[in-house]
């Protein structure tokens, strides 16, 4: 099977989730025997990758292209038209990616299948920013797209969501992220630490974090910290900043700026828990990475991560200032027994339901539905 897969971005550039998820995805793909192809700009890895010429890597035939727009980026656009006609089937992602919606137009003038992944674009939260253009891009989506394409959601509620906007005939694949999991690093810090890492975005309810901390007793009165890691060179970042100051965090809240490669795995193996309070997210890559490092995490209800509770390798809980203080006073006081229990929980769930080596076999029974659908139409 021949799949074609126009991205915005690809790893090595850490533009996103779906920069690690596609190229994890990918490359287990290769590893089944699929011949793929990826299409993508050099975006936040112009140092790193050749632009302008075709690799032959174990994550298949790729093209990093050097862009003027990432919005309208004119170079991936022609090559995707170009290495259309062969494919057996094209992978979208993001509904609100403008060269996604011109690539859904070709792919089916071709009468090609398409899975369109939702990236969790359709949340009420997120659809409140960039409003008019989105509005514009979902209308085209629903009116001309949404009965010819497969559409992949990550979890129940991203399912739901799409059928909402599209219908209840919609058709659906329904996977959770999965990647290859990193080596795993033993537990060590000299100060003990919780952690936030990822975008900094208002969407990630930040500010309602530090707010919390204050109310927690148990974190005041400790040698504890909260490490945030991430770019926060951004207006938002500066708000955040301001908040620590005003509350009189500085000696308790670390900004840490971009961490990447083998210091991000030993930023997490070393957290005694990592925290993603989001007001919505559709997956949570980072819980993930935490969890594949052995460190338990607190998330937020506005993320689609239940198990935690259910496996008993972290928190599942609302991201109001007080209900997550109530949650880091539970993690700060759990017995040294009991949070080995959780490390260990955490370690094993990743491991078992999140590797990409023993879960692509989903994808490629995925590929093949979208194609018999296609052949149906």
């Amino acid at each position: 099977m021949k799949i074609l897969f126009p991205i915005g971005t690809l790893y090595p550039s850490q533009h996103g989730g779906p920069s690690n998820t596609i190229y994890w995805q990918a490359k287990a793909l290769v590893k089944k025997g699929m011949d793929v192809t990826i299409v993508t700009t050099n975006l936040l890895a112009e140092d790193k990758v050749p632009a302008d010429v075709w690799l032959d890597t174990d994550y298949g035939r790729v093209i990093y292209h050097a862009e003027r727009s990432h919005l309208f980026p004119l170079k991936m656009l022609r090559t995707a038209w170009k290495t259309l006609p062969p494919c057996d089937i094209v992978h979208l992602n993001s509904l609100f990616y403008p060269p996604s919606v011109i690539v859904a137009w070709i792919a089916m003038w071709q009468k090609k299948p398409i899975v369109w992944s939702v990236r969790g674009v359709l949340d009420e939260q997120a659809l409140t920013y960039g409003k008019r253009r989105k509005n514009i891009l979902l209308w085209l989506v629903k009116r001309f797209m949404a009965s010819r394409v497969c559409f992949h959601s990550t979890s129940e509620e991203e399912t739901n969501r799409v059928r909402k906007f599209f219908g209840t005939t919609a058709r659906m694949v329904e996977i959770p992220n999965f990647m290859e999991l990193p080596a795993h690093h033993a537990a060590y810090s000299d100060k003990p630490y919780l952690l936030y890492l990822g975008r900094i975005h208002p969407i990630k309810a930040l500010e309602n974090l530090i707010a919390a901390l204050p109310l927690s007793n148990r974190f005041m009165q400790s040698n504890f910290t909260l490490k945030i890691a991430g770019d926060y060179y951004n207006a938002y970042g500066e708000q955040l900043k301001q908040q620590v100051a005003a509350l009189g965090l500085g000696e308790k809240v670390k900004f840490l700026g971009l961490v990447e490669g083998e210091e991000k795995q030993r930023l997490y193996a070393g957290a005694y828990f990592s925290i993603l309070p989001s007001h919505t997210e559709n997956f949570g890559n980072v819980v993930i990475e935490s969890l594949a490092q052995g460190t338990p995490v607190i998330a937020s209800k506005g993320t689609p991560w239940e198990i935690l509770e259910i496996e008993k390798a972290g928190f599942w809980t609302g991201n109001e200032p007080a209900t997550l203080a109530a949650a880091i006073e539970k993690a700060l006081n759990l017995p040294p027994g009991a949070y080995q229990i959780f490390r260990e929980n955490a370690l094993s769930l990743a491991r078992q339901r999140f590797d990409i080596e023993t879960n692509i076999d989903k994808w490629v029974k995925a590929y093949r539905y979208a194609t018999t659908l296609h052949a149906s139409q």
